[in-house]
């Protein structure tokens, strides 16, 4: 057993560490960027492939000292490469350097390549080794550095269903920490009234249909070594015979485009959300049975001007939603929170994280019922 790293956008943590002990079924410890859970490689490839809130996976390979750039090149020697890497695979380096005075990071990751280089030049080669670059991630932490491998992939968020876009869209993972955070379960009925592309509704009717969104994928870690022979194609084999009958998921948008690109998306994502086109304050054409949950990425500015011109967006949105779905709760991803307190009653700020290099919150608050006054 090792550690296993599970990495999400700063602020989003603890929506990401509720799905990682659910799939688990164990622990995990809650750490800046995502959550550690004790494993193995197994484990670490059924992460990458279960996991909607996840950004990354990484298996923790050694902790050394790191006083200094030959003490690091020790330990690096130290470690039985030949569990990760096969003989002749290219191998990439990648540091992190905090509060540590070994120099230039380029200089540190010459010094792991090379150490790594010298400690697998005697292993015996059998064929051809494989194309992949083996990617190896260095932490330092002032005189202690971590030596992790890449099992998920670069690129985690990505499903494969979303090769169309629309203005602003939120990644796979963190609209999918989103509806964790705010209290969503599959099953629970979803309406997204500014879908654009249709990320939220998509991630919402995958999730309800039991898709795991790691299936079109190979993770990094499923061909080292020692990772055990048709494992992984037993663990895709289980994923595709999975499956459940799924919840109610709309969403809208007044944009012909955005609703055209939301519909390309879905069908490749193998799922059938009820996409409309309408502006956020009309009226769907089929009424929802709720409770449920209304989310939104509605557009937010860069500078406060920007925002109070935005208000009155937020203002007449909110209104209607009131009026379609009271008793529903109501989430919503925006800079501030006056734009927030437009939308619904009692919004609180549940987390905050970066969009798009903007600083953004998630505020989850409710839709007033009839004759109940709005508040805060």
């Amino acid at each position: 057993m090792t550690t296993v790293f599970v990495g999400i956008a700063p602020g989003l943590e603890h929506a990401l560490a509720e799905e990682i002990q659910s799939l688990a079924q164990r622990p995990v410890q809650v750490v800046e960027g995502g959550v550690e859970i004790e494993g193995d490689v197994v484990d670490a490839a059924g992460l990458a492939l279960w996991s909607h809130c996840a950004g990354q996976v990484l298996v923790r390979i050694a902790e050394l000292p790191a006083a200094s750039l030959e003490q690091l090149r020790q330990g690096v020697m130290k470690v039985d490469w030949s569990q990760w890497i096969h003989p002749g695979q290219t191998v990439e380096v990648r540091v992190t350097k905090i509060e540590a005075r070994l120099g230039r990071t380029d200089v540190i990751t010459k010094k792991v390549e090379r150490a790594i280089g010298d400690k697998m030049r005697s292993a015996r080669r059998r064929g051809r080794p494989p194309r992949d670059v083996v990617q190896i991630r260095v932490r330092v932490r002032g005189k202690r550095a971590t030596l992790s491998i890449d099992a998920g992939g670069p690129s985690l968020h990505k499903r494969g269903w979303r090769q169309a876009t629309a203005k602003a869209p939120i990644r796979e993972n963190l609209a999918a920490a989103c509806l964790m955070a705010a209290g969503w379960q599959p099953g629970v009925p979803l309406f997204d009234p500014m879908c654009g592309a249709g990320t939220f509704p998509i991630e919402a009717a995958c999730w309800n249909d039991d898709r795991a969104p790691g299936v079109e994928r190979i993770p990094p870690i499923t061909r080292v070594p020692c990772f055990p022979a048709k494992t992984w194609q037993q663990m895709l084999a289980e994923a595709r015979t999975g499956g459940r009958d799924g919840g109610v998921v709309v969403g809208s948008d007044r944009n012909q485009g955005a609703i055209d690109a939301a519909r390309a998306n879905a069908k490749r994502a193998g799922v059938a959300p009820t996409l409309e086109r309408k502006s956020a304050t009309a009226p769907l054409s089929t009424p929802v049975q709720g409770p449920g949950l209304v989310i939104l990425n509605p557009p937010y500015g860069k500078r406060v001007a920007e925002n109070i011109e935005l208000a009155p967006l937020y203002r007449k949105t909110g209104q209607a939603l009131r009026l379609q779905f009271p008793g529903w709760r109501v989430a919503c991803v925006c800079p501030e929170a006056s734009l927030a307190g437009h939308l619904g009653r009692k919004m609180e700020q549940v987390a905050r994280f970066s969009n798009g290099g903007i600083s953004v919150s998630l505020f989850v608050g409710e839709l007033p019922a009839a004759g109940q006054a709005r508040s805060g």
